[in-house]
């Protein structure tokens, strides 16, 4: 490769880069704002006595969730949704003392 064509290949992925870093600023905005209202979740669950555990609301969400999506990435993300979901209910045992 020559220099010129190293150097618009680097510019392309430090673009590409910096598109990274700000689609993951976004998502932890997006999991900071989602702990909350798991939070908030594990509070009404422990006074109503809910389990924290739902298997019919888990399996809604991922279905909800994969619809539409690129099949190049939907095992990555079906994988990514069920890792995040997974992460929820252990921090609502947790918080509960589960």
């Amino acid at each position: 490769m020559d220099q010129k064509k190293k150097e618009i290949s680097e510019m392309n992925l430090q673009e590409i880069r910096g598109e990274i870093d700000q689609a993951d600023s976004a998502l932890k905005e997006a999991f900071l704002h989602r702990m909350q209202l798991v939070d908030r979740v594990a509070e009404i669950k422990s006074k109503n006595g809910d389990p924290i555990y739902n298997p019919e609301r888990e399996a809604a969400i991922v279905r909800r969730l994969t619809e539409g999506v690129d099949p190049q990435f939907i095992s990555e993300y079906e994988e990514f949704i069920r890792s995040l979901l997974r992460i929820s209910r252990s921090y609502q045992q947790k918080k509960l003392g589960d």
